[in-house]
């Protein structure tokens, strides 16, 4: 195990990863243009391999290593060299001290690139919210709107959407056959030119238009538009058969699909994939400065009360620029507005992996501290005995 573990623990190693990591940034912030920052991302940086897509041969090729990969050779190249070349003693304590922070920093970073999730919130002045809208995932929502004071909501997750499977809801007299999605799309007004899946469709706006499937966007002004075509069987066949309620197409951005059956009114909408939280906020006044003069934005900021649904505890608190809300595992950040300054957008953040490049950061900054210590401390000795 020697020589394989001088070889991991090589310094060329370690200057073959950082040389690579400087190029994958290189090569991802250049292609941050075309992809967008969440696209780049993915591509470069959370990923074993980058490919590249030749059309001549219809195949991914992988042509340099990843971030993740990039990551894991330098996480061993550390490793490693604490095993082998360094001696657990008072002398390289510092040192000891520097190495694990660093390891800790990358292992704080890979866990937040596998576990972190990012939504929004978005609150009317006045206005209340207990859920949060993912900004790259979506949904398919059958709603039970026949109660006119209240509505029931059965949500399919786009995991689901995206293996094109039956869908059976036990409270729902009909099965939720999904036929296609298409994470990111374009409307067309439909022809007689049309593709055989457009044709499909029988039911609602699908009778005027139908979508395309395009490539995903990552960019940060510009979001992907998930479109589903589903067909409706009844649970209960008929003597003749199944019976086929319809096919409908569905998209971000269009009115609910309605129809009825049984007696009750459903809709069907895709919109950004919701997750109740367990407190309500409500936002009681958003502020928007702006430089005397000039329409630039100061600063904007949102006064809002949190109750608690668990214990019924309410609770101010002011979010702003640079001065988030936490609250249980949440970050809730200021991203925008809109409306005329009568509505505030939220950015809401779980990372369990939040704490660790503080801890890091700190350890390292300790090592860095007793390290020095510990030269000057031998340093000042030395020049005792000299000058003895």
């Amino acid at each position: 195990m020697k020589p394989l573990l001088k070889l991991f623990a090589s310094l060329e190693v370690t200057l073959g990863c950082l040389v690579l990591a400087m190029v994958l940034i290189l090569f991802g912030t250049l292609d941050q243009t075309h992809l967008g920052i969440h696209g780049a991302t993915e591509k470069y940086f959370y990923t074993v391999f980058v490919f590249q897509y030749i059309e001549s041969i219809g195949i991914n090729v992988p042509y340099m290593p990843g971030g993740y990969l990039i990551g894991f050779v330098l996480l061993v190249n550390l490793v490693a060299a604490m095993i082998y070349r360094f001696r657990m003693n008072t002398k390289k304590l510092g040192i000891w001290m520097i190495h694990i922070g660093f390891i800790i920093l990358l292992l704080g970073e890979f866990v937040s690139s596998v576990f972190q999730e990012e939504a929004s919130m978005t609150i009317d002045e006045g206005g209340t919210s207990d859920f949060t809208e993912s900004f790259r995932y979506a949904e398919l929502a059958v709603i039970d709107t026949t109660s006119p004071e209240t509505d029931r909501v059965y949500a399919i997750p786009e995991a689901m959407l995206e293996r094109d499977q039956q869908v059976e809801i036990e409270e729902l007299p009909f099965y939720i056959s999904i036929d296609e999605f298409m994470p990111n799309s374009v409307l067309q007004r439909r022809s007689d030119t049309a593709p055989n899946s457009a044709r499909v469709v029988n039911r609602g706006i699908g009778l005027e238009a139908y979508a395309i499937q395009v490539p995903e966007t990552g960019k940060m002004d510009d979001r992907n538009k998930p479109a589903i075509i589903v067909t409706l069987f009844a649970k209960k066949p008929s003597p003749s058969g199944s019976e086929i309620l319809g096919t409908w197409l569905a998209r971000e951005f269009m009115p609910p699909q309605s129809f009825s059956y049984q007696g009750r009114d459903y809709t069907l909408e895709v919109r950004r994939q919701r997750e109740v939280i367990d407190y309500y906020i409500t936002l009681k006044d958003f502020s928007h400065d702006r430089y005397l003069g000039t329409n630039i934005p100061k600063n904007f900021s949102s006064d809002i009360t949190v109750n608690d649904k668990r214990t019924g505890v309410e609770q101010d608190f002011l979010i702003y620029m640079n001065n988030p809300l936490r609250y249980d595992d949440l970050t809730f950040y200021q991203q925008g507005f809109m409306n005329d300054d009568k509505t505030t957008i939220l950015q809401v953040v779980r990372n369990p992996g939040r704490s660790l490049p503080y801890i890091s950061c700190s350890i390292m900054t300790l090592g860095l501290v007793v390290q020095f210590g510990l030269s000057l401390n031998r340093f000042s000795g030395k020049r005792k005995k000299a000058n003895a």
